[in-house]
């Protein structure tokens, strides 16, 4: 099975983002000032940059001289001294979610705002964000018929688009199709359930043996927050939460008796073998063609069996602060990190939103494969496989239809009220109407 895991805690899931030193912060041009030359300058909101937006502000200036982009690190680590980036930790998160939200709020905020880690739903309703939709109305050179349109559908608030995804991820399980068929399970994962993710997987141990487990190191914190990740627009509703529910309850229950029943187990191993399924991140087309040849993938199971499309992740969403001065020069740049050019770079993470340069990756890892230089698993699938991993690939992209978000204050008042429920000193009523109360206080504030 494969060993690399969806990362679907609330800081593995932004593990991505790293702290680092900048010093310069209080020498920067303010967004949306005229720097000597007359030049424009577009300030962009990051926790931490990387090469991909490092080269594309590089590239973008050299087409556009009259443009300056300005990358803004928001610090919460202070460098160790050696140039080394240091792994993010919840303080660091939870001090760059506030930072900028209250910059933006105060109208101060950069113009370009990387949105990834804060509140997407409070700064749309508080109309702190531009409605991309209605800068590509007006727009005659912008084609949008060139991006996946159920990623941008499952990506807006309400009927609005209020931050770009660049790239994402599909979120997808892994099964092994030998001890499926032996066991003599079909899953039909538009409408599958964890309950019967639960049943299809004690079925599985009955044949690969007790010590198999569901999915290798999968903790219940875990679980929870991908379920509200999964499920966040139902829990948190126009402002208001939604935790006090039969919804949530149920949630919390199926988790519990996974564990309780030893379909997943609360402990670390280094054993992936021993996992019957994977929850991963398909983060590119290389990954689904070198995928093994006894395994498949499908969509993750639901809390309540209604058919809703397949989950993804965006790995880099930029949103456009609606104070800006320069929000012609800041859609400039949105739409230049949607070129051909940088949706192709090497350094965009993730399965870039553009529609043909899919195609392009796809056609270079098939000639890839056929001049023996993209490496292949010990199970390697013959040419009649590839072709079928490339059309489920092209299933599983034009179905995508939930976007996993959440607000990470949120996630992190659920996961701490979770513990006293897994541990049996609280019910599932109380622990629900716990996290109701604590989530309803912070919306309101």
């Amino acid at each position: 099975m494969r060993t690399k895991k969806w990362a679907i805690t609330l800081l593995t899931g932004l593990l991505f983002l790293t702290a680092c030193s900048s010093n310069n912060a209080a020498t920067s041009p303010d967004p949306g000032s005229k720097m000597s030359g007359g030049k424009k300058n577009v300030v962009i909101a990051v926790q931490s940059s990387d090469r991909f937006l490092e080269t594309a502000a590089q590239k973008f200036e050299d087409q556009h001289p009259e443009i300056h982009i300005e990358i803004k690190e928001y610090l919460a680590t202070a460098s160790n001294g050696n140039g080394m980036k240091q792994a993010t930790s919840q303080a660091d998160m939870e001090k760059f979610v506030q930072t900028v939200t209250t910059q933006v709020a105060s109208g101060k905020g950069a113009d370009l705002i990387a949105m990834n880690s804060l509140p997407q739903d409070k700064f749309v309703e508080k109309k702190l964000l531009v409605n991309l939709y209605d800068l590509m109305a007006k727009d005659s050179s912008f084609d949008k018929s060139k991006y996946y349109p159920n990623i941008l559908k499952a990506s807006q608030n309400g009927d609005g688009l209020y931050a770009m995804p660049f790239a994402f991820a599909l979120d997808v399980m892994e099964g092994n199709t030998d001890l499926l068929k032996k066991a003599n399970v079909e899953i039909d994962d538009k409408t599958w359930t964890w309950d019967q993710f639960k049943d299809i997987a004690k079925k599985l141990k009955q044949q690969a043996g007790s010590d198999y487990v569901g999915i290798v190191n999968l903790f219940p914190n875990q679980l929870l927050a991908d379920y509200i990740d999964s499920n966040y627009s139902k829990l948190v509703q126009q402002g208001k939460a939604n935790f006090d529910s039969d919804l949530f309850r149920n949630m919390m229950r199926q988790i519990k008796a996974m564990y309780d029943e030893g379909i997943l187990k609360a402990e670390f191993s280094y054993d992936y073998s021993k996992s019957l399924f994977s929850m991963y991140g398909l983060a590119s087309p290389e990954q689904a063609i070198t995928q093994p040849a006894n395994t498949s993938n499908f969509q993750k199971p639901t809390v309540d069996g209604k058919a809703q499309g397949g989950g993804f992740k965006t790995y880099f969403s930029l949103g456009l602060n609606s104070k800006s001065k320069v929000q012609p020069e800041a859609w400039e740049f949105i739409k230049f990190l949607l070129s051909d050019e940088m949706q192709s770079s090497s350094d965009l993470m993730g399965l870039p939103l553009n529609k043909a340069v899919i195609e392009k990756k796809l056609d270079a890892a098939i000639q890839s494969i056929a001049n023996g230089k993209l490496q292949m698993p010990k199970m390697k699938p013959d040419d009649k496989m590839v072709d079928e991993r490339i059309q489920a690939l092209k299933k599983l992209l034009e179905g995508a239809g939930v976007k996993s978000s959440s607000d990470m204050k949120v996630v992190s008042i659920a996961m701490e009220e979770f513990e006293s429920y897994m541990s049996g000193q609280k019910s599932a009523e109380e622990v629900s109407k716990l996290i109701q109360n604590r989530v309803n206080t912070y919306l309101n504030e």
